[in-house]
């Protein structure tokens, strides 16, 4: 009996040892890193992504992107092989917003097609998921809005792929469109859209590049994937 009753106390006094704040973090979803939305807000400006594709970008979550276990990380390159697949993708919560009640869209664009020099069929429609929770919500049910277009860049130098997460108003239903028709995905009219979805944001995003130079880089000894020791032809 004493040795049962030593071992409560000295349960008790271990979990009386740990701090609150650690206990509540456990509890919580995880915020974005205020060092990580800067850079991700300075990559964007830097990439034209501000004004080319949205007026401006203040992120307060962060969105993580891979390809079969290769991250998007503002700006890296890849080649078509690898997006062939729809990829996996993430979010952080964001401070002042309940991730079990608040939902966000994400919205694929290519503001670059068929060729950052003439971009005549930009936005080019990708992907839609709405319904998108913070990663710690693990029992979030997300919708298909407009199925992944898996990206096939005509010219050789890379488009922008863009990843943009917008924040859900309350009883959302996403706006019905005939752009979710794989065969109608180009001259996407995305402010159009958030607007008339009363979107909030974006809140975050993240991007990569794609071109055909990557992939010629795929059969040319010495090229490397971001176009180095291939001399791609004037557009």
């Amino acid at each position: 009996m004493q040795l049962l009753s030593l071992l409560a106390l000295v349960t008790s006094a271990a979990a009386s040892a740990i701090p609150a704040a650690a206990i509540e973090r456990r509890q919580t979803c995880p915020n974005a890193n205020a060092n990580a939305l800067a850079s991700a807000k300075a990559a964007f400006t830097a990439a034209k992504i501000v004004p080319d594709v949205i007026p401006q970008f203040n992120p307060t979550l962060e969105v993580s992107v891979n390809y079969n276990g290769k991250a998007v990380n503002f700006g890296n390159t890849f080649n078509t092989v690898e997006t062939l697949l729809e990829p996996d993708f993430s979010i952080t919560a964001e401070k002042g917003y309940d991730p079990k009640t608040t939902k966000y869209t994400l919205i694929m664009v290519d503001p670059d097609a068929p060729g950052p020099a003439l971009p005549i069929l930009a936005d080019f429609l990708h992907w839609i998921v709405s319904d998108v929770q913070p990663k710690c919500i693990t029992n979030q049910i997300r919708k298909q809005v407009a199925s992944y277009m898996a990206p096939t860049p005509l010219s050789v130098s890379p488009h922008r792929y863009t990843f943009l997460i917008y924040r859900q108003p309350p009883n959302y239903v996403p706006p019905p469109s005939l752009q979710y028709l794989p065969a109608n995905r180009a001259l996407f009219d995305l402010a159009g859209y958030v607007e008339e979805a009363k979107l909030q944001g974006p809140v975050g995003g993240n991007y990569y590049r794609e071109g055909q130079a990557q992939n010629v880089c795929l059969l040319l000894p010495g090229c490397t994937q971001d176009g180095t020791g291939y001399q791609p032809p004037q557009e």
